[in-house]
């Protein structure tokens, strides 16, 4: 995986403003590399999953999950599903655990775009005609991702009690595999998800709102299971890896509340603006109490805190202090930005009086966006934008903020890099950056600044990271 291309030299960008951040922007690159390789699916399946005595088995960190195979030349089958963004990866770390006596029967995966040639590779390790690709829509649901979900249950047909599946998820779920619920159309569920989406909702809300509009999630991909045995490895890109919230919970039983859904519908003044067939079925939903707490035949094989404990490592190895923040970017992206741009002031006033080596500083979440203007972006290149405002002119300190997946938004960046040049950059390419931001056009901005962060899919997803230097050389 390459990663941090920029949209300029960084000769160029020394060259603007007088800003060199070369070196931070260096490093803060071969971090968020770090960050990735730690939950990329293969290569976590690859090293902690392995068949013993007939069982398919994964451990990590206390994290644990076992599966009985069929027995060889029995009348079970062995089944692979994969939905979502690192599908593919999943099922290349899952085939490569498996022994010879113990190979897929069938492999079928619902992927993105950037995901397909990575898929389509899978041919090399099982039957072409074994596996089945699907390729769905993000970050919304479209036709694609409908006839997805549709295939899906076409797949499944009548499950035996012999068979075994391996349930494979990860962020994208939600969109790339859509079957509407009994009276609504793929056009009501895309309204529905879309005007959720840009009230500014967290994931969390938005997935409840999902899994009460599907024929799938909820439960609904288990219920069709029945009375085969599976088990469930996940790749998080959720606050609190919850099961019930990770691509919409299709394997999990879980609660339902559409009184609360309803409300923060409301609350976020999208409830009216919702068609009416959306507003009939969750008003017409029952309340569902059920335990929320992690089934047995589920696992979280990756997740944000996974990635940060790697960049901890690798930061503290190269001899930085880390001060880690954690899983703590979940509010909105302004109230965000004036926490890092203090916390770089302050930590480079205490690195000039003290002579100190450079300090990291590195959390990761979701913040949210409320978007009302007309341009393009995403969270983490808004919050880059935001940012750079205030640390404008500020000399030796660098922030980053990327999604893991190397998609930020609907555009073709992972994230956005910025630094005390990059708000003089924007003026000086001929543009108003505050104008910009207002419009919520950070893509554009940063652009014209040279600090897009760009990489190549990555094949996971566990929200994103932000990092930041105070203080070097």
């Amino acid at each position: 995986m390459a990663a941090g291309s920029l949209g300029c030299t960084l000769a160029t960008v020394s060259a603007v403003t007088g800003v060199d951040t070369a070196g931070a922007r260096s490093l803060l690159s071969e971090l968020y590399r770090v960050a990735v390789d730690s939950v990329d699916g293969a290569r976590v399946l690859a090293r902690h999953a392995a068949v013993c005595e007939g069982e398919w088995r994964f451990e990590r960190e206390g994290r644990t999950l076992n599966l009985t195979l069929p027995a060889p030349r029995s009348d079970g089958r062995l089944r692979l599903i994969g939905i979502g963004k690192a599908a593919a990866a999943l099922a290349e770390g899952v085939i490569a655990s498996l022994s010879d006596r113990h190979r897929p029967d069938d492999v079928f995966l619902i992927v993105n775009e950037a995901s397909r040639a990575q898929a389509t590779r899978l041919m090399g390790a099982v039957s072409p005609s074994a596996l089945t690709i699907h390729v769905g829509e993000h970050p919304l649901p479209g036709p694609a991702s409908e006839a997805a979900g549709r295939a899906l249950i076409e797949f499944i047909g009548t499950p035996r009690v012999e068979d075994r599946y391996i349930v494979m998820l990860s962020g994208g779920a939600s969109a790339l595999c859509a079957v509407p619920a009994s009276g609504l159309t793929l056009a009501d569920k895309q309204r529905a998800t879309e005007l959720t989406m840009r009230s500014g909702a967290p994931i969390e809300e938005l997935n409840a709102l999902r899994r009460m509009l599907s024929a799938i999630k909820g439960g609904g991909l288990a219920r069709r299971l029945a009375p085969a045995r599976f088990v469930t490895v996940a790749i998080s890109d959720v606050r609190g890896d919850d099961p019930t919230v990770i691509g919409s919970a299709p394997t999990v039983e879980c609660a339902r509340d559409p009184d609360a859904v309803i409300q923060n519908l409301q609350a976020r003044g999208v409830w009216t603006l919702l068609p009416s067939s959306v507003r009939g079925v969750l008003q017409r939903h029952v309340s569902l109490q059920h335990d929320a707490a992690q089934p047995d035949n589920y696992a979280v094989i990756a997740s944000l805190d996974d990635a940060l404990r790697a960049v901890h490592r690798e930061a503290r190895r190269r001899g930085m202090t880390v001060h880690e923040l954690g899983r703590t970017l979940y509010d909105s992206t302004s109230v965000h930005a004036a926490e890092w741009a203090e916390r770089l002031r302050a930590q480079l006033s205490m690195y000039r009086e003290r002579d100190a080596g450079p300090v990291l500083w590195l959390a990761g979440g979701e913040p949210v966006v409320t978007v009302r203007g007309q341009g393009r972006g995403g969270r983490a290149q808004h919050l880059a934008l935001q940012v750079a405002e205030r640390i404008d002119g500020v000399p030796a300190v660098c922030f980053l903020a990327a999604g893991t997946d190397g998609r930020d938004g609907p555009t073709d960046a992972a994230g956005g890099i910025a630094d005390g040049g990059t708000w003089a950059r924007i003026r000086a390419a001929g543009a108003d950056p505050a104008a910009l931001l207002a419009d919520d056009d950070s893509h554009g901005a940063l652009s014209l600044a040279g600090d897009l962060f760009r990489t190549e899919a990555t094949s996971t997803n566990v929200a994103d990271v932000v990092m930041a230097i105070a203080g070097y050389r």
